[in-house]
């Protein structure tokens, strides 16, 4: 609870009517919730169940979970804030999602790696996940300041939380502790990479590609690829130069697969009298479809 300390000065008394009695008091009341809207606390019982649900009850300095949840806005005497947990575990947290990246995806291009640990790191991502960990429940901060009043700049809060979560436990854990954290809350969710890639000229860009690589240039000529399907299982695939032609290697190929079927562990009769194995009958074959 936020306490204040004023100075008073004792004056001769006034007397004063009911009326700006009553004046005084509304002002009072007024003031007392303008100053509850800037404030933040924490109930304890919020900040032990983050705790918990982070693995954060396990750290030596149990004096690290309330300054990982509480913001540099939140100006109080004596309180350390979550400042340089959060520059630290940026530093931390922008080194292991790039180490990931780099080794899952060699050949993609620097410009699009950069994009790829920003899309995990991003403050609105780690907003979301904020909210996941019950960060909003425990946040401690002002938003006195006008440019702290919209739900942006909570996400700013909530985000820098998560930031300073990692670099709790890499001061207090160690590295190892870290590097599992990350991997368990952030590199575990799915990224569309896709969406990163953007080329204008593909085309040209692939030709450019494969003369690099000494390979063959890219066909000119259109292939179509079909693929038949009973329901929502494909049966077979086929390409060709023309749709008819693709469509036709497709049924094919779905025929081929369903008559030569190859059984990849079983035993001939014979095995029975010159191995002395135990033979397991298969299968009699289908009859053919008469057309």
């Amino acid at each position: 609870m936020l306490t204040r300390t004023f100075l008073i000065n004792v004056k001769p008394t006034k007397k004063t009517t009911p009326a700006q009695d009553n004046e005084k008091t509304q002002s009072s009341t007024q003031s007392t919730v303008q100053d509850s809207k800037y404030r933040i606390e924490t109930p304890p019982a919020a900040v032990s169940a983050f705790a918990h649900r982070l693995g954060l009850n396990q750290l030596k300095d149990q004096t690290l979970i309330m300054r990982i949840i509480t913001h540099s806005s939140y100006e109080k005497v004596g309180i350390a804030t979550n400042e340089r947990l959060d520059f630290l575990g940026a530093k931390v947290l922008d080194m292991f999602v790039l180490e990931y990246l780099h080794t899952k995806y060699p050949k993609m291009p620097t410009n699009m790696l950069q994009d790829a640990v920003s899309t995990y790191t991003k403050s609105n991502t780690l907003a979301l996940m904020a909210k996941e960990f019950g960060v909003e429940d425990v946040a401690r901060w002002i938003r006195s300041k006008p440019e702290l009043e919209n739900q942006l700049a909570f996400n700013t809060v909530k985000a820098s939380i998560v930031r300073a979560t990692v670099g709790a436990l890499y001061v207090d854990q160690g590295l190892i502790k870290a590097r599992e954290f990350i991997h368990a809350h952030f590199l575990s969710r799915e990224l569309n990479i896709v969406q990163l890639l953007e080329i204008e000229e593909p085309k040209r860009y692939l030709s450019f590609l494969m003369k690099r690589l000494n390979r063959e240039k890219p066909s000119k000529a259109p292939v179509f690829i079909v693929g038949v399907y009973s329901g929502t299982e494909k049966i077979g695939e086929g390409f060709g130069s023309s749709l008819k032609m693709a469509e036709f290697r497709a049924n094919k190929d779905a025929l081929t697969k369903y008559y030569l079927e190859e059984q990849k562990d079983f035993g001939l009769p014979s095995d029975v009298e010159v191995l002395g194995a135990t033979y397991t009958p298969s299968k009699v074959g289908d009859t053919p479809v008469v057309v």
